[in-house]
């Protein structure tokens, strides 16, 4: 099975990843390292200061580790970009995000992008729109803490494997209302 795991900067992609690996003792992918141990990258953002990605060397990589492990989990802001059982994309309200963000970085303009893409739902309208996996889920991750979220998506994939449904469906989150 493939469980990937998404959604903007500073809403616990990689601690809930980490924690939910930890629990269901499978292969962690994080799609930034992968990218930098395969060199996939086609240029350089100058305004937001990063690598733009090759997706296509990342798919191959991912495809291979795929023949390799019976079980993956991939983490990264683009991880609902490739083929999942199941992708779950991590939201966190904007004015909790955007606290959480001035604690990681002192770019004030990446707090905002960030901060802005969660208000209109970006990462989840594009996994919806992309819909390339079987089954979507988000996450209010605001109060949750990262083995909490890890222990809602281990049931996830659970319901997932007896084809029962749960109360995560994407799209149900809304920060404009």
């Amino acid at each position: 099975m493939l469980v990937s795991i998404s959604g903007v900067g500073g809403a616990g992609k990689t601690s809930t990843a980490e924690a939910l690996a930890r629990r269901m003792k499978w292969k962690l992918v994080k799609l930034n390292d992968l990218a930098r141990k395969l060199n996939a990258y086609t240029g350089y953002d100058r305004k937001r200061k990063s690598k733009i990605v090759s997706m296509a060397k990342l798919a191959m990589g991912l495809r291979k580790l795929s023949k390799e492990h019976d079980n993956l989990i991939i983490e990264g802001l683009y991880a609902h970009e490739f083929p999942a059982d199941i992708s779950v994309v991590l939201r966190c309200r904007p004015d909790a995000l955007e606290k959480r963000l001035k604690k990681k970085y002192t770019w004030p303009t990446k707090i905002t992008e960030n901060a802005e893409a969660e208000m209109i739902g970006l990462i989840t309208a594009e996994a919806l729109g992309g819909r390339k996996s079987r089954i979507l889920y988000e996450i209010d991750t605001t109060k949750l803490t990262a083995a909490k979220t890890a222990a809602i998506i281990e049931k996830m994939i659970a319901a997932a494997s007896k084809r029962k449904k749960m109360k995560y469906a994407a799209g149900r989150i809304d920060w404009m209302r």
